[in-house]
């Protein structure tokens, strides 16, 4: 069976972060698997951006055929229909293949020959309007209405994200399937150095964004600040199409802001570092598709507290603190309960653990192997 695997969005920025590295990381593990006969597409009209570079950097030692379509430009094939009137997607990509998966809900094309597969991260922008930029909201309508003109199949990253399509969608209950990702398990374990350079703090990494609820998180940190004096929060992530203004005016604005660090971009080594020395995690998002942050965080050792909506207690099971995301007074109550207790510490991070080891992107790979094989199946 051939399969192609839409790497545009994998390839298309040099950090890839939430569609971008769920296409990296899926498919270099299906890569790996070689179940299929794989090849790859992606566009650079005029090879502009280098796309090529980086899916050579990304994908090369995996000795698969790279099908970039330089005679187009990507984002006038997300936007505008009238390229598939002119040549399907697999005339623009010189490709054939039994199977085509799309990562994005803008990616997928209104004329193909193939089955088409695309992965619907969540319908937050639909579930969540005000977290969401007018221009990703508009570009995101019109995947979802190609989605429900085509009728491909689907899959969704929770159990959440899969009822958000049925809720939005008139994409039916059997042609949507649920394949949870996971998180980077080579470089994500706990460091036995407990060297760093911000005492002891309370952590939150993510894209500064509304629907992360990062103001939440500032507003609970007052509340226990002047209690707990030694502590700081340190806040890693930049902003994506979100104005933050409101999250800045919020740290700006706090009695204890020389405790409040920002940190912008980090590495993974950074990362590692700061889940396994803070007293606990945070994440009290208002929605999400999955959380890997989460998981990311168990596996370091660090005690999560996250909230009790969508997609979260999927990834968190019985191993985090779960609080109303919009609840601040809950949230500063489950961090001074935490960072207060050992025994509970103790008891969080041996579950997170334990958690955390039920994803694998090796697991992934292998359920989406299966979907391929349910949809060649189906009539």
């Amino acid at each position: 069976m051939k399969v192609i695997l839409e790497a545009q969005h994998a390839v298309g920025h040099p950090q890839p972060r939430g569609v971008g590295h769920y296409a990296l990381t899926l498919i270099q593990s299906l890569l790996k698997r070689r179940a299929f006969d794989y090849e790859l597409t992606f566009f650079d009209y005029k090879r502009e951006v280098g796309n090529l570079e980086r899916a050579k950097e990304y994908f090369g030692v995996y000795d698969v055929p790279l099908n970039e379509c330089i005679e187009l430009d990507y984002r006038k094939a997300s936007r505008d229909d009238n390229v598939w009137n002119m040549k399907s997607y697999n005339e623009w990509t010189n490709t054939n293949a039994d199977i085509y998966h799309f990562m994005n809900i803008i990616s997928i094309p209104t004329q193909i020959k193939g089955k088409p597969i695309a992965t619907v991260l969540d319908l937050n922008w639909k579930a969540y309007p005000e977290g969401t930029s007018d221009f990703v909201r508009q570009l995101a309508t019109m995947g979802l209405e190609r989605l429900q003109y085509i009728q491909p199949n689907v899959i969704t990253i929770s159990n959440s994200a899969r009822n958000e399509l049925l809720e939005y969608s008139n994409i039916p209950f059997d042609k949507i399937h649920v394949s949870y990702p996971s998180y980077d398990e080579i470089n994500l374990y706990p460091e036995s150095s407990k060297a760093n350079d911000y005492g002891d703090y309370i952590f939150f990494v993510g894209t500064f964004e509304r629907k992360k609820n990062v103001t939440g998180i500032i507003a609970a940190f007052n509340q226990i600040a002047e209690k707990f004096k030694g502590i700081k929060l340190v806040l890693a992530g930049k902003p994506t199409w979100d104005d933050p203004t409101e999250i800045y005016e919020a740290i700006n604005a706090s009695p204890f802001k020389e405790r409040i660090i920002t940190l912008g971009y980090i590495t993974v080594e950074q990362k590692r570092n700061l889940y396994s020395n803070a007293l606990c995690f945070v994440f009290p998002s208002i929605c999400e598709g999955f959380g890997i942050p989460v998981l990311e965080a168990m596996a370091c050792g660090c005690p999560v507290i996250t909230a009790n909506n969508t997609s979260l207690p999927e990834v968190g099971g019985d191993a985090a603190a779960y609080v109303n995301a919009r609840d601040t007074e809950q949230l500063a109550f489950e961090i001074e309960r935490v960072i207060t207790s050992v025994d509970l510490r103790q008891e969080m991070i041996s579950k997170g653990f334990l958690q955390s080891k039920k994803f694998s992107w090796d697991k992934t790979a292998m359920q989406v192997e299966t979907i391929y094989q349910t949809v060649m199946s189906r009539e």
